[in-house]
């Protein structure tokens, strides 16, 4: 009897070894079979999102494309209308003035009006209209300038003096036909291209806006004047009386033309010493407005 029971018992044991055994083999095919579900499912989960990158990344691609092309097409209408408008200036006369579409002239569309002190004149932004007379032009200590100018003019003029650092005004306030004629000298005098560097063609001075004025002292004028104290004096001082000097040496390609020491613009003391507080030498850098060359 107790042989029998031996007997049973090895049975069952066996019995349950194979069931355990079973039940394991069980468990590890569901387990590899939900790390191959999980991996399966990652894979296309990763695939889409590949794909929905790749689509976005092409629908931004092409919206980009697009937009450059709208912006080269606007910024082609706007250089050829500009060079239009540059063009008719260069060979202007009193009487052809009228002609000339000065709201084509203005790539920026912005500091565009000729009477407030914030208004660019350069090659690529002329006055609007381009025969424009400011209707506040008063004459004192021999510079003709507008009344938002002449005050802080009178008292660089004073304060200069009083330093011992006299100036004199040899232009100022410029109309129109008087920049004809001004032009139409020194293209006679180098060329068209010679005097690009360094006249304004009819309509595109900042003499014309009568808050510019041009600088010498003791016989010494034009280059000449930036080897005098009194230039020294000037860039030390112009901006506390909102002047800054409006062509430096380094700068051309911004503004367009040649250094002037000379040349001096009134835009406000605020504007004047933050430019001198940051280093900054155009107005063009300082409100990020196009400058160069004609187009």
């Amino acid at each position: 009897m107790e042989k029998l029971d031996g007997h049973t018992n090895q049975a069952r044991q066996g019995r349950v070894r194979r069931h355990l055994a079973s039940i394991l083999i069980i468990a590890s095919a569901v387990v590899v079979t939900g790390a191959a579900l999980t991996w399966i499912l990652y894979s296309a989960h990763q695939r889409i999102a590949t794909i929905n990158a790749a689509s976005a990344a092409s629908t931004a691609a092409t919206d980009k494309a697009i937009a450059a092309t709208k912006a080269a097409k606007l910024k082609a209408q706007q250089e050829a209308d500009a060079k239009t408008a540059a063009d008719q200036a260069a060979t202007a006369t009193d009487t052809t003035a009228g002609t000339v579409d000065s709201s084509k002239c203005n790539t920026a569309k912005a500091h565009t009006n000729p009477a407030a002190i914030d208004v660019i004149v350069n090659k690529t932004h002329c006055m609007q209209p381009v025969t424009y007379v400011p209707q506040d032009l008063v004459t004192s200590n021999g510079a003709t300038l507008s009344t938002k100018a002449i005050d802080a003019y009178n008292q660089l003029y004073m304060a200069a003096a009083a330093a011992g650092q006299s100036f004199y005004v040899t232009s100022s306030y410029r109309s129109y036909s008087d920049q004809v004629s001004t032009y139409a000298y020194w293209v006679g005098t180098s060329g068209r291209a010679g005097a690009d560097t360094y006249s304004a063609r009819p309509g595109y001075s900042e003499h014309q806006t009568g808050l510019a004025f041009d600088v010498a002292a003791g016989g010494c004028v034009l280059n000449c004047f930036g080897t005098t104290p009194q230039y020294t004096w000037l860039q030390t001082h112009a901006a506390d009386y909102g002047f800054i000097q409006r062509y430096y040496k380094g700068s051309e390609a911004i503004t367009g033309y040649d250094d002037e020491e000379w040349h001096y613009r009134y835009v406000g003391i605020t504007v004047a010493q933050d430019m001198r507080k940051k280093g900054i030498k155009t107005l063009e850098q300082y409100w990020s407005i196009p400058g160069g060359n004609y187009y």
